[in-house]
């Protein structure tokens, strides 16, 4: 009885140890299949990831660009138009400049635009009219311009009136026939260079 029963135990045993070798077996073919399976799977992402970086890409066309037409700068377009609008300002817009206030009051000191004295009234008229500045006093605009003889006196230059060059009280603008434009006692008029009241003593012509 005691031999049989140790022939069924080491059977058993047996048996067991086989089928526990078995299931080993069948793990690790798995395990092995798996991991071939893997690698296979990375070499083919791979690839794909090498193919992509391998693709040329077209090269895009570049815009032509367009010629634009050169512009001078605004600032220097208007300095160009003022130089040439103060060219052909002539005797003509001084003296519309000057006979616009006729009428209009002496007082003296005064500079415009609703009344004058002698010098602000040739001040205001050359400013307006030929953008041209002008000294403030008589005398100071009869030192600082280019004196011109009686002989070759023009439209638009100044005359001046005094005891002496050096003592100058009075100036108007020489508007043609021994005549001017200027501002006196009576207010702005246009009257004869050579009367009795006033004492010509020379001309100057503004550069």
């Amino acid at each position: 009885m005691n031999k049989t029963k140790t022939k069924k135990t080491i059977m058993l045993i047996m048996l067991t140890v086989l089928a526990m070798a078995t299931l080993f077996a069948t793990d690790v073919t798995n395990a092995s299949a798996s991991k071939v399976h893997h690698k296979r799977t990375h070499k083919v992402y791979k690839k794909k990831k090498a193919k992509k970086r391998h693709v040329t890409k077209k090269p895009k066309h570049k815009k032509k660009a367009r010629k634009v037409a050169y512009k001078k700068p605004a600032a220097k377009k208007k300095a160009h138009k003022v130089v040439k609008k103060t060219r052909k300002l002539g005797f003509s817009s001084l003296y519309r400049s000057a006979s616009s206030k006729l009428g209009h009051p002496y007082v003296y000191g005064a500079v415009g635009p609703y009344s004058f004295d002698c010098s602000g009234f040739t001040q205001y008229a050359y400013r307006h009219g030929k953008h041209k500045y002008l000294a403030r006093t008589a005398q100071m605009q009869y030192n600082t311009n280019r004196h011109v003889s009686r002989k070759h006196v023009k439209k638009g230059d100044l005359v001046f009136f005094g005891t002496s060059r050096s003592n100058i009280y009075h100036v108007g603008i020489y508007i043609g026939h021994d005549r001017m434009i200027d501002a006196q006692n009576r207010g702005v008029v246009t009257e004869k260079i050579h009367v009795p009241w006033w004492h010509e003593v020379g001309y100057a012509r503004v550069a």
